[in-house]
């Protein structure tokens, strides 16, 4: 990266109403740790999969009960889980809250989950942290 240049702490994924008729539900931001996550645990192909999972998301009411994507809670947050297929062996989840007043989906982080049962608790700690630090910063209270 150039010297003085900074990279978007948040990137915009989709838009509400864009994309294809019917159009997106919700916006969705990716915070900049995730994005860099995401593309450490994939290729290009897995990446471009995960991101149609994430728009599937965009395009349902309700994202945190969706028919067609695995959602599951956790803390005050939601994971997407995925695995096999174009991953292969990898288990991954994407960590997410909506922020519905926005109609916003917020990408967390991305890990590839290897271990069974729960997620592990310094993986929680960094994803509340993370939702913690960008609500602060885009939605401050005064």
């Amino acid at each position: 990266m150039a010297e003085g240049s900074r990279r978007k702490p948040v990137k915009i994924g989709v838009k509400e109403g864009g994309g294809a008729p019917p159009g997106y539900q919700w916006n969705v931001d990716v915070i900049d740790e995730a994005f860099g996550e995401a593309f450490e645990i994939l290729d290009g192909d897995q990446y471009e999969h995960c991101s149609r999972q994430v728009r599937e998301l965009a395009r349902q009411q309700d994202p945190t009960h969706s028919q067609t994507i695995d959602v599951r809670p956790v803390e005050n947050y939601y994971e997407l889980r995925d695995k096999g297929g174009i991953l292969h062996k990898i288990n991954i989840r994407i960590f997410f809250f909506v922020h519905p007043q926005d109609r916003k989906i917020v990408i967390l982080g991305v890990i590839n989950k290897k271990n069974d049962g729960k997620t592990p608790i310094g993986d929680k700690l960094l994803m509340k942290r993370r939702r913690r630090l960008y609500l602060e910063k885009y939605y401050p209270t005064t």
